[in-house]
């Protein structure tokens, strides 16, 4: 009876332990060859098709990096998907401030871009990247394809309905 008690209490306190435990381990399959790949005349062809590519696809992702009164700070990265083999890169990143109204001034030292644009389409501001990447988000996010992927992504991250 006593054996069982102690194996009680530990099975107990591992189960406990293990399930509030986080792992956060981002594995990143970078296997696509971005110099066999025509980005910009791939970005080109979806803009006139009226069907996407069945080859390659892509796609942003957005995470939250700090909440300010009236406006939040995310890190989006734009990437390449290969479907069938599952491999992607990273096309892009920037850091964008995202502006709770549309009205709302920020007093910010913004970095130019390669471009010169600060301010997205929607009001979203870009404030720059300290990463190394083959392509500016600003070049890229021109594309409809990528600027609507954008927009769900951060649509579902801040749980807004911004209109694509």
């Amino acid at each position: 009876m006593n054996t069982l008690k102690k194996s009680t209490i530990i099975l107990i306190f591992l189960i406990g332990t293990l399930s509030f435990s986080k792992k956060d381990n981002e594995v990143y399959n970078f296997g696509l060859n971005l110099k066999d790949i025509n980005v910009e005349k791939i970005l080109l062809d979806s803009q006139s098709e009226c069907r996407p590519s069945s080859e390659l696809t892509f796609y942003v992702e957005t995470k939250l990096e700090k909440k300010f009164r009236g406006y939040n700070t995310i890190d989006a990265s734009i990437f390449i998907l290969d479907k069938t083999s599952g491999k992607f890169n990273l096309l892009a990143n920037e850091s964008i401030i995202v502006p709770f109204h549309k009205d709302t001034f920020l007093d910010y030292d913004l970095k130019i871009n390669k471009n010169g644009s600060k301010e997205l389409n929607n009001g979203d501001r870009l404030i720059g990247s300290n990463s190394l990447t083959p392509f500016s988000f600003n070049e890229l996010i021109k594309y409809d394809v990528v600027y609507n992927s954008y927009l769900r992504s951060t649509n579902k991250l801040l749980n807004n309905n911004r209109t694509l």
